[in-house]
């Protein structure tokens, strides 16, 4: 079945890019005085970024901010776009609460572990691109049980993966922390999700047997 994506103002995944989007010049502002300045990483951690010793200090509210900062602006709004078009995609099947999770959950948890083999300062874990890694693996499990259309979820999951992956290979040799640990969890939350929708789909026929 041929499935178009319309996202809404109204859906979480829309919520999250405009919230990211706020946040993210917000704080370039009030860090340099202008809105699509580049922003310090370590200057990061005094608005929501996070380190070990922050969650560690149990300040597991940067889970969240953390998500909402990047340091370059240009970066910080096509994370943005990516996450309303790929989270969109992925709202549609498994719905909003979900989604919300998958957000919360897998991209706070890969944006902590983002700066595992840096040092300080510079070991503060930001931006939203870990989300999107999550929502993209969550998207690659719907594609491969033909819950969305295969052209439009493969051009989608391209276009969030591909940019950030070669960026990893040429800077780094292999896929950064952040992002391998953010596809590990969306695939696991894919397919949990997809696990109990089917579970619910079969039930009633259970029922009538």
């Amino acid at each position: 079945m041929c499935q178009t994506l319309k996202p809404s103002i109204k859906s979480v995944s829309a919520i999250l890019a405009i919230a990211t989007i706020v946040a993210s010049v917000l704080v370039a502002y009030d860090a340099n005085g202008s809105l699509f300045s580049t922003v310090k990483v370590a200057a990061l951690r005094d608005y929501g970024g996070t380190t070990f010793a922050d969650i560690k200090n149990l300040e597991l509210w940067r889970l969240i901010t953390a998500q909402l900062v990047h340091v370059k602006q240009g970066h910080m709004l096509y994370n943005a776009v990516c996450l309303l078009l790929v989270g969109s995609l992925v709202e549609s099947k498994i719905g909003p609460a979900r989604t919300f999770v998958i957000w919360l959950v897998a991209g706070g948890l890969a944006t902590y572990v983002s700066p595992i083999g840096i040092e300080a300062p510079w070991n503060v874990g930001t931006g939203a691109s870990q989300a999107v890694f999550a929502l993209a693996a969550v998207a690659l499990v719907l594609i491969c049980h033909r819950e969305v259309n295969r052209m439009l979820g493969g051009v989608l999951v391209a276009l969030a993966l591909i940019p950030g992956l070669a960026l990893d290979f040429m800077t780094a040799g292999y896929p950064k922390p952040g992002h391998a640990v953010a596809l590990c969890l969306g695939g696991l939350f894919g397919l949990l999700f997809h696990q109990r929708a089917r579970a619910q789909d079969r039930s009633p026929t259970i029922g009538k047997a």
